[in-house]
């Protein structure tokens, strides 16, 4: 009687040890702490929106000037880009249609002179900026909690 028990002592400890070792099945898979979103005009405010379009227009009026003077900086693109990941497709349609057409109506009644030393160096500053202000869009986004 006591080998029976021994043995199923044994048993019971050798099954009970493989089906530890067995995968577990998760039939309720964890949800993400955070789901990542994108941002667009509805997280800005009125004045933010305003400072948008303002800043739009801006770099149109850069974009002009270095495409006119054969220094293109390719601001569009390169922001779509640095945005991309954190900014609605919509909200960065909207801006892209906003900014080129601003570039068609300052291409059309603007000349801009572009063989000067003070040209050379707007060239040079307004580039500069322009780097800066994708770079700052890029860090951001690659930042943002909420993206």
């Amino acid at each position: 009687m006591r080998v029976l028990c021994t043995r199923g002592l044994f048993a019971g400890l050798g099954a009970l040890l493989l089906l530890g070792f067995t995968p577990l099945i998760d039939k309720h898979p964890a949800r993400p702490i955070a789901e990542p979103i994108k941002l667009g005009f509805s997280y800005l405010s009125a004045a933010q929106l305003k400072e948008l379009w303002r800043l739009t227009g801006e770099y149109a009026l850069a974009e002009a000037f270095l495409k006119q003077c054969g220094s293109s900086s390719h601001v569009e693109q390169r922001m779509r880009l640095a945005a991309r990941d954190c900014i609605e497709a919509r909200a960065l349609n909207r801006v892209s249609g906003y900014f080129r057409r601003q570039m068609a109506e300052l291409n059309t009644k603007h000349t801009f002179v572009c063989d000067t030393d003070q040209s050379k160096a707007l060239i040079k500053s307004t580039r500069a900026k322009i780097d800066a202000a994708v770079e700052e869009v890029r860090s951001m986004c690659q930042a943002c909690l909420f993206c």
